[in-house]
């Protein structure tokens, strides 16, 4: 968030102006910008959007800063602070300004709204910069900046539409907490389970109106089928009319915020616990990152050693590694292989099934193995730690693969259906241009329902024995960019 003392009092020609500092005046900007003319932004007071238009850049004190007609701005950290008392009408108006823009407004290639363009005026009004400004800031902005106002706010399991209601209950949390709810990464890295509301407001012994509370909790858990439910079939920032109706007529009560109320709780047993859970859960998830690949190689190398005496003993080898897990479990190590693009450990629980993703593991773990060999580079990008790390930009000599699993339901006594999202560079469209250049990599979203079905063996254990994609939809793509320098 743009901090308070970015936002001052300039005089342009002997007249005062509102200015917000947007970078540094020696800061080179693409030449691009601001060509087509000025966009225009939005104000939004009592629910009723209007039009914003800034006026000019200027510099001041080696500072650059966009100014506009006289006005108090505030910095979206008074939402806790100073505004605390009127969050939930403030997020209200930040839905509704959004929910009425167009989709060149919003600029979702994220899926949320930064919270950089975001400002909040006199009462509950609220003032989202026009994109051209945004784009100017989005250049601006240091790595840390952008991944406390963009990236923090991207939980790796949502829906693409369904995002923009996440980022209201994100900040109506920041205004209980005086935190947003995944802003730590111990909690992005393990599995963006925030603290609770709850805990938090009885350790500030504070009273939420609680159709509110509950309307925050059900959105940060909602599961993948209530986010489509909602979303429908809504583009851009239309789904928003969700979170705008289930909010109308709900209290709030809180006061303004102070320092003291987040201490209040971080100092608690509670927190503590649920802190080292996180941080504890984060390491285990960073340590299979980065040693994962070093692991695989090992067992592969061993497995090639092995082939050769592999008919021979067949009958005398030890039980699969998925021996002891059971069918929900099965499915995770399933999902685990691909991602790291391990064949062996893919098909390690089947028996007597074709398995759709198995000759493209394959492929990639030949491809990717050559390429160790005669490059010395990991060309694959496991797509989950690409998204916990903040989807950064990527090595050229690299692509983005993998699946997020998002959900499981039981849909027979041995039957188990996985709803999830493969990431990959390839289109099953064919039709498809490519758009991928020096600077960018696409990379393409499917949504994918794959059923498992389990039969116990006589050996004590559960075998895949099928596995097909009962349903593929695409959920459009991601522009990656790459850095040349890495």
């Amino acid at each position: 968030m743009i901090k308070a003392e970015d936002i001052v009092k300039l005089k342009v020609d002997g007249v005062v102006k509102t200015a917000i500092r947007i970078g540094y005046k020696d800061d080179s900007l693409p030449s691009h910008i601001f060509q087509g003319g000025k966009k225009e932004g939005i104000i939004v007071e009592n629910g009723i959007p209007r039009p914003f238009l800034w006026e000019s850049i200027t510099f001041e004190n080696d500072q650059r800063y966009v100014y506009f007609e006289d006005m108090e701005v505030y910095s979206l950290e008074e939402l806790f602070y100073s505004k605390r008392n009127l969050a939930l009408e403030i997020v209200r108006n930040i839905a509704i300004g959004l929910e009425n823009a167009d989709e060149s407004f919003l600029n979702l290639e994220t899926g949320v709204f930064p919270l950089y363009r975001i400002f909040l005026l006199s009462g509950s009004g609220v003032l989202l910069l026009p994109p051209d400004i945004g784009d100017v800031i989005s250049i601006l902005r240091n790595d840390e900046q952008r991944m406390s106002e963009v990236n923090v706010l991207i939980r790796r399991d949502s829906e693409q539409q369904f995002k923009l209601i996440m980022e209201m209950a994100e900040l109506l949390y920041y205004a209980v907490s005086g935190k947003l709810p995944y802003q730590d990464q111990d909690i992005r890295h393990y599995k963006y389970e925030e603290y609770p509301l709850e805990n938090i407001l009885s350790s500030n012994k504070e009273s939420l109106d609680e159709k509110t509370a509950g309307l925050i909790n059900f959105i940060l858990h909602a599961k993948r089928r209530e986010m489509r439910d909602i979303m429908g079939n809504r583009s851009g920032g239309k789904a928003l009319i969700w979170f705008i109706e289930k909010s109308k007529g709900l209290g709030w009560g809180l006061d303004k915020g102070k320092d003291f109320l987040i201490s209040s709780y971080e100092n608690t047993e509670d927190y503590a616990k649920f802190s080292k859970r996180s941080i504890d859960g984060a390491k285990r998830h960073d340590f299979f990152r980065k040693k994962g690949t070093i692991i695989s190689v090992c067992a592969i190398i061993a497995i090639v050693l092995a082939a050769f005496l592999y008919d021979y003993i067949s009958s005398f080898l030890e039980p699969p590694a998925t021996a002891n897990l059971n069918q929900e479990e099965i499915v995770i190590a399933f999902y685990q292989a691909q991602n790291e693009i391990d064949p062996s450990a893919l098909m390690d629980a089947v028996k007597g099934a074709s398995i759709p993703q198995e000759n493209e593991v394959t492929n990639l773990y030949v491809t990717g193995k050559m390429r160790q060999a005669y490059e010395n580079v990991e060309p694959i990008i496991d797509v989950n730690t690409w998204i916990s790390e903040g989807m950064p930009a990527i090595p050229a000599y690299t692509m983005i693969y993998g699946v997020v699993l998002d959900d499981m339901e039981r849909i027979g006594e041995n039957t188990i259906r996985a709803y999830s999202t493969w990431y990959s560079p390839y289109t099953e469209d064919e039709t498809e241009e490519d758009e991928n250049d020096s600077s960018s990599l696409t990379i393409y979203k499917n949504l994918i329902e794959q059923d498992f079905t389990f039969t116990w063996n006589d050996r004590g254990w559960w075998n895949i024995t099928a596995a097909p994609i009962t349903s593929t939809e695409a959920a459009g793509k991601i522009s990656v960019p790459i850095d040349p320098a890495l």
